[in-house]
């Protein structure tokens, strides 16, 4: 198994100064200080679950990224194909320092294999990549300078993929969640930086503003505070508690290109292998899991929160959590689980609660549109 030491070729860190590099599509690269301050490292996790097919492609996309200072461990997933060869053969001909691998024991699904990944590494930053997609080879370092931009700070970064088909072709030259994300957007903030256009969402709840699992790149302190309890709950689908946890805590840095490749080849965990227009999702809707996953961020934040209260106004968390459950979950949530009491005993007002039982006699359809708000289903 090859070591975790840190490659330090072209470590030091690139200052906002920025210059352009006509050999990298335009975008800024970041300019050396002398070396006195470094580039952070950015762990890379790539997760695999029989992909024998496309596992070497993923691994190389990482190697041929332009931002050098990473480290990379190949968590495999106990694959019953022949992902665990490839995986070794791969790295073999590579002869790579940077890149680790660590294959699993039981199949453990995929937020346990992304969490693994998580404690095999020590970056800063993390950037999670699915076994079947691949980046471009300058996903690491857009991402970065996205992190770094002094026009703000955010929890997650996620930029637009392309879909491909199984052979490698693109079919789609974009990702419809990502595309769609984009609209409507509110508490934004543009970054008219030398590369590709940046909008800062501020942290709270959001529909979906992200692409997929392959397309995002988190700050570590963020996954660390909302770390699930119970990993083996969420087996697929972790992006979605992910996502929505950085930005509850931090807010989200949209980078407008296309960055990656998001392939679809009828065995997605996800997606249903067929893509029929802008409008139409590429992937199938599961209310458990949302469901699920909405539960476990409530539960996570409850329990977090008197520790955060000191960076972060209780008002705003309160907010939070009630926006994304709804005023009548909220309460459920109050009277199960005794966490919740830190945010909510004060809000839980008698005239609130009687709301809430008058607005649950009346069928959704019909409810007053001041309460509707209240309910989420």
């Amino acid at each position: 198994m090859a070591s975790r030491s840190m490659d330090t070729r072209n470590s030091a860190y690139r200052n906002p100064e920025l210059e352009q590099d006509h050999n990298h599509r335009g975008y800024a690269r970041l300019q050396d200080t002398g070396g006195y301050i470094k580039r952070p490292v950015v762990s890379v996790c790539i997760g695999c679950f029989n992909q024998e097919t496309f596992i070497e492609a993923a691994i190389r996309s990482v190697a041929a990224q332009t931002y050098s200072s990473l480290e990379c461990v190949i968590i495999d997933d106990f694959s019953t194909d022949d992902s665990r060869r490839r995986i070794e053969d791969c790295l073999s001909q590579l002869g790579d320092n940077r890149f680790s691998f660590l294959p699993a024991s039981q199949n453990g699904g995929q937020m346990a294999t992304m969490l693994a990944g998580l404690d095999a590494t020590s970056g800063p930053f993390v950037a999670f990549l699915d076994g079947d997609d691949v980046w471009r080879p300058e996903f690491l370092e857009c991402h970065v300078q996205a992190h770094l931009d002094r026009s703000g700070i955010a929890g997650v970064s996620s930029s637009d993929e392309e879909l491909i088909d199984k052979t490698g072709s693109v079919i789609a030259g974009g990702h419809p969640s990502f595309r769609r994300g984009g609209t409507n957007l509110s508490r934004q903030r543009e970054a008219n930086a030398t590369g590709p256009n940046l909008v800062f969402v501020e942290r709270g709840v959001a529909d979906w503003l992200w692409s997929s699992t392959s397309g995002m790149m988190f700050r570590r302190d963020a996954l660390e505070v909302m770390r699930p309890s119970s990993p083996e709950a969420i087996r697929i689908c972790a992006d979605i508690y992910l996502a929505r946890a950085a930005h509850m805590l931090g807010g989200t840095v949209r980078i407008d290109k296309v960055l990656g490749s998001y392939r679809i080849h009828g065995d997605n965990g996800w997606a249903t292998g067929r893509v029929l227009g802008s409008n139409v999702e590429i992937g199938k809707r599961v209310p458990q899991i949302e469901r699920t996953i909405r539960g476990m961020l409530a539960d996570r934040w409850c329990e977090v929160a008197p520790e955060l209260s000191e960076v972060m106004s209780k008002s705003s968390m309160r907010r939070t959590l009630v926006d994304m459950l709804g005023w009548r979950s909220a309460m459920e949530l109050l009277e199960k689980n005794p966490n919740a009491a830190f945010l909510l005993h004060d809000w839980a007002s008698p005239q609130r609660t009687l709301l809430i039982k008058v607005g649950a006699v009346f069928p959704q359809n019909i409810r007053p549109r001041r309460m509707r708000h209240a309910f989420r289903e």
